[in-house]
């Protein structure tokens, strides 16, 4: 038998996890960028070499997300250009050098070409690459990976984390 304290508990922990309709999921920030996603994220955990991931549903286990972003920051210097930090990140931490057909969007106040592809390993995936270039010139490639069957909602959050992405 569960007692109504418990209940309330629960209440209150399930409150904290789901999103009510018309409410706005908490702002993501990652290597000194912000934005504001329409959907619940993770807290940003380490992905190793300067990375930051936060997946949705925001306590999906691991392989079970719908969307995830990975945020790599890349000092002024690195000594790469925009196409080397994409394919860096694509082989890093997407698992793939498969080309991605061109596709922009407009991040920090700027219109970029990042890439489009299909990923296979350690699931079929797509994914969206990105190099969003600070004011000191430091970069972040964003690399989104979505699930099969969640392109409409991957694509209004992508849509509205670029669209409110700022220092």
């Amino acid at each position: 038998m569960i007692r109504r304290p418990c209940l309330a508990l629960l209440a209150t922990v399930l409150a904290s996890v789901v999103v009510a309709p018309g409410a706005r999921a908490a702002d993501l920030t990652l290597h000194g960028l912000k934005a504001a996603p329409p959907i619940p994220f993770s807290a940003p955990e380490e992905a190793g070499l300067d990375a930051l991931r936060v997946v949705h549903p925001a306590d999906a286990k691991a392989g079970g997300e719908k969307l995830s972003l990975t945020a790599v920051a890349f000092p002024k210097d690195s000594g790469m250009s925009d196409a080397e930090l994409l394919d860096y990140v694509k082989t890093t931490f997407l698992a793939t050098s498969a080309a991605g057909k061109p596709v922009e969007r407009n991040l920090l106040g700027r219109k970029v070409t990042g890439q489009a592809l299909e990923k296979k390993i350690p699931a079929p995936s797509l994914a969206e690459v990105y190099v969003a270039t600070k004011k000191g010139g430091e970069k972040v490639v964003l690399a989104f990976v979505l699930a099969p069957g969640f392109s409409e909602e991957a694509e209004a959050a992508i849509a509205a984390i670029a669209a409110t992405l700022r220092e």
